[in-house]
């Protein structure tokens, strides 16, 4: 006998919704849950960058909103690495966006968006060297602008037994999603210990 089942009935964040919402009409305000555009610049660098501000803290300057820095060990080789993610900011994903259109962003568009990127980051007066490897991806979807469940922080439904959990639930970062995700397990893990 099965009790319960993981399944990701659908994504809010992506752009063509398939759910059956007559299996649960709770993901009907999925629908409505605005999304915030982003671009994400991913870096990699040979040595540390000593002197720029402790890991998962925000650089806000014109175009980057946010960075998280880790730290990669090969311990095989010895060699160590350091990599860098930035996001970029709202508007000026939506500017891109305007100028280069919904559709895929090509390759040019994405080494312009790498390059302001990049360019910002170096100037923001830290020693930063260049980075040996750099790739642009344009998120689309990336953060949620309202949370739904900011109280439950998951979407439950007691008759269908269904938990639904995500960062559109609590708060538009990993935190939230993880926060979600840990009362959604808690709803299911309630429901198993009564069966």
């Amino acid at each position: 006998m099965e009790y319960a089942v993981d399944k990701l009935l659908s994504s809010p964040s992506s752009a063509v919704f398939h759910t059956d919402l007559s299996l649960a009409p709770e993901l009907v305000k999925l629908h409505d849950i605005p999304i915030y555009p982003c671009f994400a610049l991913m870096l990699a660098f040979n040595e540390p960058l000593s002197l720029v501000p402790a890991k998962g803290q925000a650089i806000e300057v014109c175009i980057i909103n946010i960075s998280f820095r880790h730290i990669l060990t090969w311990l095989a080789s010895g060699m160590h690495s350091e990599r860098w993610v930035l996001h970029s900011t709202t508007d000026y994903a939506k500017d891109v966006i305007a100028q280069s259109g919904l559709e895929k962003p090509s390759k040019e568009t994405l080494s312009k968006v790498g390059n302001e990127m990049l360019q910002e980051f170096l100037s923001t007066g830290l020693s930063i060297p260049q980075p040996f490897f750099m790739k642009a991806h344009r998120w689309g979807s990336a953060f949620p602008a309202t949370s739904i469940a900011k109280e439950e922080k998951c979407v439950w439904s007691e008759k269908k037994k269904l938990a639904i959990c995500g960062d559109f639930c609590l708060s538009p970062n990993v935190e939230g999603a993880i926060l979600s995700g840990l009362a959604a397990a808690s709803k299911l893990k309630g429901l198993i210990s009564t069966l």
